[in-house]
């Protein structure tokens, strides 16, 4: 704590370096990211010129002067982001250090000015890999290999999957490693598809909808992502806000969706895709003029001024469009903006309208249906094993000779509990024979 508490003033040195022109800010844009530090890394963002340089080496001598923190310039590693060639080895006479190259490592995240490849998410998979029990978790039941599936295989790749999007390459290794010790407590290379009684979209699914709860990584990857595009809008003094976000196209369109606006000035509301206009959206008003829109990415504040949103669309020809056009308008017409406050934004699916990563994945599967009502299951005050069969048995997914003559298995016809039944089968197994 007392780390922290003596590093942070030197992120306000830096910041007030820029200010004062001491330091050139690295790039003309809104955001104010200049250094990033956490206990004792640091990452600080300069431009690749000598004065600037010098003025950065000088303000870290003072600071260890002041604080008594010495900085290890033999571990430091210098990352050119589109230098032209030999002007980082140039730099080093002024600023000692190392040139290194993309993939950086930062506080553990593999870092790249372009999108990570295989190689660079490998050692988040090896890592999970490693954390498997291996001989212990054939010993665990099923209930409780399913336990350490949620609390430690499906934690351990949160932390990347908030900052970067999720890759299928990667969701698909760690849905390997996570299925195969459920079901077989042992490696993917260890365990075949036959032996995974019930498939894994069922499996990943909510306990209400006839899942087992375990977290489906690519929603709690967007769901975690969104928190993003909700601090972009309640937390505008973050140093990183103006800078782009890792979201696609797919995460901004659930943010839209899972958010009301209330138009004060109208200066953060996007005209076409925030439900700002009696809770809905331009998009979804008028969707063929927005297909024939040439501005989508305008402030409600810009596109109503002079009523500019109209020259941004192609000339209407069908009389759908015409008619899109002036439900549009009078939409418009009816809303009052208030250019002494700022716009608001409400979550939908919380009682307090806060963002919370738990609603915004569970809203991924709004519209679902249960194929089973298996909740009192999961209530039962039974052993955890029991709630795991009957999860199975209920799914009709229980190893009986039936089901094993579909799979081309091995297998004795004749039912040991009742002999003149010739099949043991999932009713069979129901009624007790």
């Amino acid at each position: 704590m007392l780390f922290i508490l003596a590093i942070d003033p030197l992120q306000k040195i830096i910041e007030k370096a820029v200010k004062s022109k001491f330091l050139k800010p690295v790039l003309p844009r809104p955001a104010s990211l200049h250094c990033s530090l956490y206990a004792d890394d640091a990452g600080i963002f300069v431009n690749p010129e000598a004065s600037d340089l010098q003025a950065l080496h000088g303000l870290l001598q003072a600071f260890s002067a002041c604080s008594g923190l010495k900085f290890n310039l033999a571990k430091t590693e210098i990352y050119p982001i589109r230098c032209q060639p030999g002007v980082a080895e140039s730099l080093i006479q002024v600023f000692p250090g190392r040139i290194a190259t993309f993939p950086g490592k930062y506080l553990g995240l593999p870092l790249h000015i372009r999108k990570l490849r295989r190689i660079d998410v490998q050692p988040l998979i090896d890592k999970i890999r490693d954390r498997l029990p291996r001989w212990k978790g054939k010993l665990l039941s099923k209930a409780g290999r399913e336990t350490l599936v949620k609390t430690m295989l499906s934690s351990q790749p949160i932390y990347h999957l908030t900052v970067f999007p999720a890759q299928k390459y990667l969701i698909k290794q760690i849905d390997k490693l996570r299925r195969s010790f459920l079901w077989k407590g042992d490696e993917p290379e260890n365990t075949c598809g036959g032996l995974c009684l019930i498939n894994w979209n069922t499996t990943a699914r909510p306990k209400s909808l006839g899942g087992l709860g375990i977290l489906d990584l690519e929603r709690f990857a967007r769901a975690l992502r969104l928190r993003w595009l909700w601090f972009q809008w309640k937390n505008k003094e973050r140093a990183w806000v103006g800078l782009d976000v890792p979201c696609t196209s797919v995460d901004r369109d659930l943010f839209h969706a899972s958010t009301l606006v209330s138009v004060g000035n109208g200066e953060a509301a996007s005209f076409w895709y925030s439900n700002w206009i009696n809770g809905s959206s331009a998009r979804s008003l008028a969707p063929s003029l927005f297909e024939k829109t040439i501005r989508k990415k305008v402030t409600v504040s810009k596109a109503i001024e002079r009523n500019k949103w109209i020259s941004h669309v192609q000339p209407v020809e069908s009389s759908t469009e015409i008619k899109e056009f002036v439900v549009l308008w009078e939409a418009i017409s009816e809303v009052t903006m208030d250019t002494t406050r700022e716009d608001e934004i409400r979550w939908r699916w919380t009682p307090d309208g806060e963002y919370t990563t738990k609603s915004a994945y569970l809203a991924q599967f709004h519209g679902s249906m249960p194929r089973l009502r298996l909740l009192p299951i999961w209530k039962a005050k039974t052993e955890p094993k029991c709630r795991f069969f009957a999860w199975t048995l209920l799914h009709r997914k229980i190893l009986t000779a039936n089901n094993l003559l579909r799979r081309g298995w091995l297998h004795d016809p004749i039912c040991k509990l009742l002999p003149s039944k010739l099949w043991t089968d999932m009713d069979h197994c129901t009624n007790g024979g």
